[in-house]
Parts: structure tokens; sequence; C-alpha cells
């Protein structure tokens, strides 16, 4: 097992620096662009599964699921993270597949939200044929999924769910390469109040289970730093009018306005925040969910001077120099224009290959066969994989990512590094 551990990683970085050998054009985003791998025989058509375990026949492929965010409030960053994990799918593929197999990545659409992350777990639980699930993208979306993929013993590691409840030591399917809020929260608190020198700030969020989760953890960190917090403000994804709340707030002239949610209503707060009495001179923070081009392409003038943090990797220069490479061969776009979290998606599709490659047998018949305990198992003991982001290794309770936080400022449009902490 160890053996073929180190020939995954092996073939990682082999794939990654055929830098000669990018993949095939494929339509530019928006387009309907398909996953890279052949499209497969219907699952009926494929060894029924038992035991627990997912038999794969030769010829047929180890499908991996894949809910992500295509709709709902960030189809841009959903679009980016499905787009990452084909490339890693496509790098797979080239440096072989496992065993002669190659592997196929399953697209669903979670849409961000709680009760369409429940129906593609229903689908995914329903299929023998799915090993494991890269997703999902939103807290909320995530939070859909659990309780389905835990009954149905098939294994998640997300990408992008931030809320510190997607882990927990009773569920032991669940596994993220992002950070935590719990530290993203703590880092933004610490960083407003000892390097900004603010006292005085107001926190609005956007309801979801990411926003909330993460504007509780502000709040509560930066009044441990004896910080007031004046106001405690909760709008709707999909609100278009924070006026009311705004004028609330400016009653008490806080010093900045930290925001948990998306990027579209960052942008339209942002832009509200400039019209209202009390709040001209006040500075504006979010995080990593309102962190894209989206934001500043939606705020445009407005976003001047304000402040994100993203729960950055410890990432490897020349294997992301290989991947934006890639990237752009493929889809004509950079990875940057469209979201944060290409980096974390294409590692978590390359953390559920290394371990499947630990648990996979061969049978007589020459079928795959792969064990969902076992490789639920494989998972946590995921130790040094080298990913796009750094050095991947799972806790007892699956937190894999690496990293830290980044805090960017906006200045001539364009985000700008001010701090980073906990970067390897």
């Amino acid at each position: 097992m160890q053996k073929r551990t180190a020939l995954l990683g092996l073939l990682l970085v082999v794939a990654l620096l055929l830098a000669a050998c990018p993949a095939p054009a494929q339509p530019a985003p928006g387009t309907g662009a398909q996953p890279a791998a052949a499209t497969p025989a219907p699952a009926a058509e494929q060894p029924a599964s038992s035991g627990g375990q997912v038999i794969v026949a030769p010829g047929e492929t180890i499908r991996i699921g894949n809910s992500v965010a295509l709709t709902g409030p960030i189809p841009d960053p959903g679009l980016d993270i499905r787009q990452a994990a084909e490339i890693a799918v496509d790098d797979l593929n080239a440096a072989g597949g496992l065993e002669g197999f190659l592997f196929e990545l399953v697209v669903e659409d979670g849409a961000c939200s709680g009760d369409q992350g429940t129906v593609v777990a229903n689908k995914f639980a329903a299929d023998e044929t799915i090993v494991a699930v890269s997703g999902g993208t939103c807290s909320g979306e995530t939070f859909g999924l659990i309780p389905i993929l835990r009954e149905a013993r098939i294994p998640f590691v997300s990408p992008s769910a931030t809320n510190p409840n997607v882990t927990s030591a009773d569920c032991d399917v669940c596994n993220r390469v992002a950070l935590s809020d719990a530290l993203q929260g703590s880092v933004d608190a610490n960083f407003v109040f000892s390097d900004l020198g603010l006292t005085n700030v107001a926190v609005v969020h956007d309801n979801s289970d990411y926003g909330k989760g993460l504007a509780e953890v502000f709040q509560s960190s930066f009044e441990g730093l004896d910080g007031t917090v004046t106001n405690f403000e909760g709008v709707q994804v999909g609100d278009t009018d924070f006026r009311a709340a705004l004028a609330r707030i400016g009653t008490s002239s806080p010093q900045l306005i930290f925001f948990g949610g998306y990027a579209t209503e960052a942008a339209l707060i942002v832009q509200q925040m400039a019209e209202t009495p009390g709040l001209e001179e006040t500075l504006f923070m979010s995080d990593d969910g309102a962190y894209t081009q989206q934001y500043l392409n939606a705020a445009g003038a407005a976003a001047e001077g304000t402040y994100m943090s993203f729960v950055a990797g410890a990432d490897n220069p020349d294997l992301n120099t290989d991947f934006d490479q890639k990237y752009l061969d493929k889809y004509g776009v950079s990875p940057d224009d469209l979201g944060p979290f290409h980096g974390q998606s294409y590692d978590s599709v390359m953390l559920i290959a290394d371990a499947i490659s630990r648990v996979a047998t061969v049978d007589g018949n020459g079928n795959l066969v792969i064990d969902r305990e076992a490789l639920i198992s494989a998972i946590r003991e995921t130790s040094g994989l080298q990913g796009l982001t750094g050095l991947l290794s799972c806790t007892e309770i699956g937190e894999c990512g690496a990293g830290g936080v980044q805090i960017f400022r906006v200045e001539n449009g364009s985000w700008v590094q001010v701090a980073g902490y906990g970067l390897e």
C-alpha cells in the first residue's frame, strides 16, 4: 500500500509538470463543457456492489461524484471549482489512472443550497458506482449532503465549505481541504483590531450557514479582544436593498462593517454604505465568499479600499503555474477570473484518488474492488500528500487543509495582499 501511495503522489507531480502536453481545448466557461473522461456505460451495466464495496469492471471508470454550485449565489466560483476538478481527473487519467482504470467526474449542481444538496446526495447514494464525492461547494449545500452520505457510507472531501460544523468527531465520512471559518473569523477579527487598530465595528451576515457562522466567529473573537460590536444584523441572500439595516448601523458610526456572505450582496452593501449617514468614512471587510472578480465587477469604484480574507493554501508555485496554464488552455480563461477555490478543488479530487489507490485491489476477474469503509479510514490517514495548496494531512475529524489566511485590500481595482497568517 505504501508503494501505491508513493506512486500516485509521483504521478500527480509528473502530470502537473507535463506542460508540453496540455489537455485539448474545450468550450469556454458557460458553454456547457463536460468532464474530459470518456462517457461510461450506464451504471446498470457495471457489476453490482455488495457488502460496502464498489466493484469496477474492466473498461469501466472509477466514478467520483462532484456536488458543485453551478447555480445560486456564486455560479462563477462554482464553475471554477468544477473545472479544476475536471483538470484533476484529466491529470489522473493522463498518468494512467489506477491499475489501468480511468477516473470519471460525475457532476451534479448543488446550487449552494441545503435542499439541493439533499437532492444531489440522494442521487449519489442511489448510484452504487459512486465511490466518493468531491463537494459540496457551500456550507449549507454540504449540510444537505451529510446525513445521506453518512448513511450510505460514501466519504466526501469538500473544497470550499468552511463552516466549522462541516467536520466533527460524529461524522467519519466528512472531510475538507478548505480551512475552517473558526480560523478565518478569528484571524479577521485580529487583523481589524490589531493591524487596523479599530475597536468599534458592526457585523452583518446573510443568514446562510456559511455567512452567519463566520459572522458569529468574528463577533465572538472581536469582543474577546475587548472590541465593541455595535450591531449584529441579518439580511438574506438575494436581497438588493440594505438601506434599512445600514441606516440602523449608521446611528452608531462604526469604524468598519464586517460582512459574512457572498459577492453580490457584499457589492451592494458597500455601494449603499456611501449613501448612508454615519457610514461615509466606514471601512468594509468581507470573506472568501466575496473574494471574487464578481465582487470587483459589481461593486465598481465602491470596492476601492475594501478588505477581504481568503483561507489560502501554502501554494507550490511550480505546480500552480502548470495548473494555471492547463486551465487556460482547456477553458480559455484564467482560474483567478472565476473564483479562488480551484486549488482546493483540484486537491480534493487528488486526495480522494490517493486514498483509493491505498485500498483498491484487483480480483480474479480483473475487477477493481474498492471497500468504502477502508476508503473512509484511508482518507483520514492521509499524511504529507503534495497538492496545489501545500502538503495535505488529515486530522481525526477530517480537517485536511494546508496553509492559513490571507488578507487583501482593493487597490486600483485589483486585489493586493496586505497580510498573511499561518502560511507555510
